[in-house]
């Protein structure tokens, strides 16, 4: 069902449209957005809402000149690594070797079946995602309401309890195979399975997000089977996750990917981190849903300072990850640097296609983003 109106907002004609299909939502934007450029329409403001298991997620509202990252750093693809069932060369092997390169992995841990919880706190402290694959494992689509609750609010209380430092906000399903998916958001923010494609950079249905499964039974095996994955990835726009459970011999875990081939992977993307964003599996959900729902708005600008708002709708205590700003530097301004409130915040002069930006990253509901102009020359081609 369709509905649509107009309104006012702080004296501004808003469009609002609303719908239970963010792929529909999507194309009426394209429509009402070309239909518009056919009008006179002063300082017209649109507002797109998606009704998503009940939730009005509320669309990107974003003044020009600004542009959003479609990924953090405005990069071309996403990448999450993801391991299951807490097979123990993950602690000994994979988590040494992504901190070696400085990037985050996902840990998804089964309750009862005695995860090393120093390790995994460890882990934790280093950035790593440690997240819930159930208590015990099952196939939830064979249980009943009862037992899925079980499986999945005690794995994910029991994570919290023993990992303080972060909040247990995803899940891996066991085999594969969802359960009862208004149980399953009662709990988590997102959920893994494993359709062996690459994911949208607007997923669908957050509550079953595609993986591909790595190792000697998998889609990728090699070196050049994750770097062709990351390109594809990187070729449309989207985001990669890959599958992992032992490494290097069976005795480790179902479907071992070799280790030589894992480190191949990583040292590919070191080379190309302009390209790739690799990042925990709910790094990303909280970035989609962030960049989906901000609203970016320009509320003062002159001579040598611009001041803008930046927020969304969403709450705060669990949707504070940075999000990727950028506009292009006013005539006259050879450099800026930014701050959030009395914070310098990470930025940078990047050059798109002849046109100098300033590049910002900012958490939306903090404070007001000020962006100074400067001296500075440095910039970076993008």
């Amino acid at each position: 069902m369709w509905i649509s109106w107009c309104m006012f907002f702080k004296k501004r004609p808003v469009i609002i449209i609303t719908s239970n299909d963010s792929g529909r939502t999507h194309r009426w934007k394209e429509f009402v957005l070309k239909t518009l450029n056919r009008l006179t329409v002063i300082r017209l403001r649109l507002i797109f809402i998606t009704v998503v298991a009940g939730q009005w997620l509320f669309s990107q509202t974003v003044d020009a000149p600004y542009e959003v990252a479609t990924w953090w750093g405005f990069r071309k693809a996403a990448i999450s690594y993801t391991f299951d069932d807490g097979c123990p060369n993950q602690l000994a092997i994979a988590v040494p070797l992504f901190d070696e390169f400085g990037f985050p992995l996902t840990l998804f841990a089964v309750t009862d079946w005695s995860p090393d919880w120093n390790a995994l706190r460890r882990a934790a402290a280093r950035g790593h995602e440690i997240a819930s694959h159930t208590v015990s494992h099952p196939h939830l689509d064979e249980l009943n309401e009862e037992a899925q609750i079980a499986e999945l609010k005690n794995s994910r209380d029991e994570i919290n309890a023993q990992v303080t430092n972060q909040k247990c906000l995803t899940i891996a399903y066991p085999y594969c195979v969802a359960g009862d998916d208004s149980i399953c958001a009662e709990y988590y923010l997102a959920a893994r399975a494993c359709q062996g494609y690459i994911e949208s950079n607007n997923p669908d249905n957050f509550l079953n997000i595609s993986s591909i499964i790595c190792g000697s039974v998998g889609f990728v095996k090699t070196a050049a089977d994750f770097q062709d994955s990351a390109d594809q990835a990187a070729s449309v726009n989207g985001w990669c996750v890959y599958l992992i459970h032992g490494l290097d011999t069976e005795n480790d875990g179902w479907s071992p990917t070799s280790s030589d081939a894992l480190r191949r992977s990583l040292e590919y993307l070191d080379a190309h981190r302009n390209t790739f964003w690799v990042a925990t599996f709910v790094d990303v959900v909280r970035y989609i849903r962030e960049r989906n729902a901000v609203s970016v708005i320009e509320t003062a600008c002159r001579e040598n300072r611009i001041a803008v708002r930046v927020t969304d709708t969403l709450k705060n205590e669990i949707y504070n990850h940075p999000i990727t700003i950028r506009r292009p530097l006013p005539d006259g301004w050879l450099s800026a640097s930014v701050r959030q409130g009395e914070r310098l915040i990470n930025s940078q002069v990047v050059v798109v296609d002849m046109v100098r930006y300033i590049m910002f990253d900012a958490v939306p509901d903090d404070k007001k983003v000020i962006i100074t102009s400067s001296t500075a020359t440095g910039f970076k081609n993008h």
